[in-house]
């Protein structure tokens, strides 16, 4: 074996070399599950980044859950949910429509690989480690910021129904 074949199965008993000794190494959280004081379920490293963002970070003058505040007040509670499903639905009549011309044709098929490419792409990044971590804390600012919001305004409706004001 020469060049890249020895490359490959060097790579290959390296892996198998490196599993075998994780396999018999104690699990580093164990003693932590014992007392109850495991909190990887707390998912800290995107949550507090996440809610530091959702409230100190501002644009225009306003924070994510100002505006998602706004947003919610102002439309209802599924308006920020509403965007999200209204893009679903323009792409599920785009693909689900039939089209009898041939340039129509090309036009779906154009749609759904460019979805379907967007859809790898968005799964292949979710796994990487430095563009996952931006992702997976993008969903979790918008999803505090929308938590936030429902606590800020439900906060002022009962303030505002136990004092009248």
């Amino acid at each position: 074996m020469h060049g890249s074949e020895g490359i490959a199965a060097a790579h290959e008993i390296g892996a198998h070399i490196g599993e075998a000794i994780s396999a018999h190494l104690p699990d580093p959280h164990a003693a932590a599950a014992k007392r109850g004081l495991d909190i990887r379920w707390m998912r800290l490293k995107y949550n507090v980044p996440a809610m530091v963002f959702a409230l100190l970070v501002t644009w225009g003058g306003q924070s994510a859950v100002d505006r998602m505040s706004a947003s919610i007040a102002k439309n209802g509670v599924f308006a920020p949910i509403g965007w999200v499903l209204m893009a679903g639905l323009l792409l599920l009549v785009l693909l689900v429509l039939p089209i009898g011309s041939w340039l129509g044709a090309a036009f779906a098929n154009l749609i759904a690989s460019i979805l379907h490419g967007l859809v790898r792409l968005f799964g292949r990044a979710w796994k990487t480690p430095y563009i996952g971590y931006v992702l997976r804390l993008a969903v979790a600012v918008a999803v505090w910021s929308f938590v936030i919001a429902i606590g800020r305004l439900i906060a002022r409706a009962v303030i505002h129904f136990l004092t009248g004001v």
